[in-house]
């Protein structure tokens, strides 16, 4: 009886093994079969060019068919549902990246790319251990909508302002390999980012409808033009850039305050009235002293805004105290409600 019952634990046991590995087979064998396929990143550009053509041609009830009204369908393989996609929108940069489990290197030849390439520049893929990555390039800032229906996901890119009331771009200074002031081991790129980063918080929660978008959100460092172009293409309402100070000599001192940089060769005054509104709400915040608002034309993201601009240095690193205060939360955080409630009070106005 004891060796019948110990035959029937172990039957029991490879049973339930069984049940955990085979749903896992069709995965196994799918990850063999792709391993013997050749890889690599490959342009898919002219597949969307010759649909694009071809749909043109089409008439208005076969473009329907095909697309539903959306811009670009990609068919998902069996067992590849809606739920394995992931967007990234890297605004900044014009890609967005689109990133589905369970596809492998040959998906494209498998399943075309059907839809139209209005505002694409290019569409690259690449897949490693069944994680497909699309990359699209854009011509402009875009906002991705994803919708699915059956086997087929399509994707439409909006107009911000098709989405919201107002844009805002806000850039964190400097970033990389590029530290802005350096004192006392302190970096100033670091303490841009972290204001930004407790002002991003407080856009996350604010229930007015305004995009909100951000030049970095991390240590990187994004070129001057696509800063201000991040701007300018977006045609946002605002652009704010955050910084801090330094002398000119680098050197530790008493001098310290609140400064706040506008484009003086903004004829509708726009820009100085928001770099105005983000000095006062500082000064008002902190308590920190007035070091005026500035002309900033030499600084190129100002000198190149299309939007109202304000450059604000929110204190001073070569004064101990400052740099002390700067690098307290409840300081940045208290920086960051000044910022965006001069920002609220912009556009309220506008």
């Amino acid at each position: 009886m004891g060796a019948f019952t110990a035959i029937i634990l172990v039957v029991v046991i490879c049973v339930g093994c069984l049940l955990i590995y085979v749903p896992n087979m069709h995965i196994i064998a799918l990850r063999i079969e792709d391993s013997k396929t050749e890889g690599g990143r490959i342009s898919v550009m002219d597949m969307l060019r010759a649909s694009s053509e071809e749909l043109e041609g089409e008439p208005a009830d076969t473009r329907e068919s095909v697309l539903k009204g959306h811009q670009i369908r990609l068919a998902l393989p069996p067992n590849v549902t809606s739920a394995s996609v992931d967007i990234e929108n890297i605004y900044v940069e014009r890609t967005v990246v689109i990133t589905i489990n369970g596809i492998g290197k040959d998906y494209f030849s498998n399943y075309p790319l059907r839809g139209e390439s209005n505002h694409i520049e290019d569409i690259t893929y690449d897949s490693e251990n069944l994680v497909g990555v699309i990359e699209i390039t854009m011509d402009d800032v875009l906002e991705v909508q994803m919708s699915s229906e059956g086997e087929y996901i399509y994707f439409d890119f909006v107009d911000p302002h098709d989405i919201y009331d107002y844009i805002v771009v806000v850039d964190a200074g400097h970033g990389g390999n590029v530290p802005g002031a350096t004192k006392l081991g302190v970096y100033e790129k670091d303490l841009n980012l972290a204001t930004v980063l407790e002002l991003k918080r407080l856009f996350d929660a604010c229930d007015k409808n305004i995009g909100v978008y951000y030049t970095r959100t991390n240590d990187t460092n994004p070129s001057f033009e696509n800063r201000v172009g991040l701007a300018n293409d977006s045609d946002a309402d605002l652009f704010l850039s955050v910084h801090n100070n330094s002398t000119a000599s680098g050197r530790m001192s008493s001098i310290n305050g609140s400064e706040v940089m506008y484009e003086g060769g903004d004829a509708t005054g726009e820009s100085k009235k928001f770099a105005t509104m983000c000095l006062n709400h500082l000064l008002e915040e902190l308590g920190s002293k007035s070091k005026g608002t500035v002309v900033g034309d030499e600084v190129y993201i100002i000198r190149m805004s299309e939007s109202p601009v304000a450059l604000v240095e929110i204190g001073f690193m070569t004064n101990q105290k400052e740099l002390e205060a700067l690098q307290d939360k409840e300081y940045q955080r208290k920086a960051a409600q000044a910022l965006y409630d001069a920002v609220l009070e912009y556009l309220d106005e506008k």
